[in-house]
């Protein structure tokens, strides 16, 4: 018995050594998104420009005219800037300048170790817009997570934003995002960096399973994840940003008079459907465009059908400001 349990001690700490081992090397096999790295993105016209912000360096698209009204594309909580993919060329098409950045932690944007709280993600939205020479209102569309951090960048800037769109946002009911062990220290810390990204990109895939974009989101995320931070930074944001309840920034924008239109499909098992009711409560002004029978992928699988609300709603959201 003795033996027995020597060897299981050795064998227990030959296991420990090689998990230790794999959390560093899986760090060490990934490159940084770093100046040659962008360098190299920017050449091989895979990135467009970069933006220098307090907190990181960010990538961004931006396309229309200069001199029209813009809008901001915030992207949710996994799938970086690709997830408005297909939005630029029919916002272009009506008028508008568009701006997509990936935010930090995501796509070609830096992956900074400090916290991802909320202040992080709106103050780095404030200083992207400054450093591109944008200091008048701006539309502002997000996605799921990307809604949830919209929100409170127009609550905390109202003066700035002449509209503000969510699709499908976080922010109204309390959800689990993670089972409990994965966002444990050590062990959380542990799954997100050596298996996070793959896990990832194996949920989005199924998300997209019926879609005829899946082929492209499946591409843009292999090659997002292959950079190092990218499952740090999905566990950084859930340790540091309750997405799921955000009642202040959301009774914020309702004492505004931004106008506000949320989209959202009645299959959505990410943020389900019935949370609207709730953000209708904190947001008196808030319209509402459902989708029968569609789930969370809405923003890319289901981009010209939402156009085909969302542009209108642009331009009657213009006429209010001027009038």
């Amino acid at each position: 018995m003795k033996k027995v349990g020597k060897w299981g001690g050795i064998a227990l700490g030959v296991v420990v050594v090689l998990l230790g081992a794999t959390y560093f090397v899986a760090d060490w096999t990934r490159p940084n998104l770093d100046d040659k790295a962008r360098a190299v993105l920017v050449r091989e016209g895979r990135a467009q420009r970069f933006v220098a912000t307090s907190h990181g360096v960010m990538h961004v698209r931006v396309s229309g005219p200069v001199d029209g009204p813009v809008v901001l594309l915030v992207h949710g909580g996994a799938v970086g800037g690709y997830g408005f993919e297909n939005w630029q060329v029919p916002l272009v098409n009506a008028g508008y300048r568009v701006v997509l950045p990936d935010l930090l932690g995501y796509g070609y944007s830096e992956r900074p170790d400090v916290p991802y709280t909320k202040d992080f993600y709106t103050s780095q939205l404030g200083e992207l817009l400054d450093g591109l020479g944008i200091h008048g209102k701006v539309n502002v569309i997000g996605a799921s997570l990307g809604g949830t951090i919209a929100t409170a960048f127009t609550a905390a800037n109202p003066t700035r934003v002449s509209s503000l769109t969510m699709m499908a946002p976080s922010g109204g009911g309390r959800t689990k995002i993670v089972a409990g062990p994965l966002d444990w220290p050590v062990v959380g810390d542990w799954i997100f960096r050596v298996v996070g990204a793959s896990q990832v990109r194996s949920m989005i895939a199924d998300s997209y399973q019926d879609s005829p974009a899946r082929d492209g989101m499946v591409a843009w995320m292999a090659d997002q994840t292959r950079y190092s931070g990218f499952g740090e930074g999905i566990l950084n944001t859930i340790r540091n940003y309750d997405s799921t309840w955000q009642p202040e920034p959301n009774q914020a924008v309702g004492r505004t008079n931004v106008p506000v239109l949320a989209v959202w499909g009645t299959d959505d098992k990410v943020n389900p459907y019935e949370q609207s009711h709730q953000l209708r409560q904190w947001i008196p002004q808030m319209r509402l465009f459902t989708l029968p029978g569609q789930r969370h992928a809405i923003t890319y699988g289901q981009a010209d059908t939402v156009l085909a609300t969302v542009i209108p709603f642009l331009g009657e959201a213009a006429k209010a400001n001027n009038g």
